[in-house]
């Protein structure tokens, strides 16, 4: 079972600040992904804060995530270079 798209997420967030660099501007996530972690965020927020239940979720460990318009996943660095995000299905 591979882990859900939050916890892929998070890890390449933190990933960016173990190789010395700094947070990602942001990350961009296309048609295929971002229903999903919209799905999975209000989930787990719902989960913690029930009353939280029509919340946006527009950011994960403060890096916002934005929906693009290609499929895939994209990690945006502040310096505007772009790496994709292999994420296994």
């Amino acid at each position: 079972m591979h882990p859900d798209l939050i916890t892929q997420l998070v890890e390449a967030i933190y990933l960016e600040h173990r190789g010395g660099r700094f947070m990602p501007a942001r990350i961009e996530l296309g048609p295929d992904l971002f229903p999903k972690f919209q799905r999975e965020h209000r989930e787990a927020l719902t989960a913690m804060l029930p009353e939280a239940d029509n919340v946006y979720p527009g950011s994960l460990a403060g890096v916002p995530v934005v929906e693009a318009e290609t499929p895939g996943a994209v990690l945006v660095r502040l310096d505007g270079a772009r790496g994709a995000l292999a994420l296994p299905e």
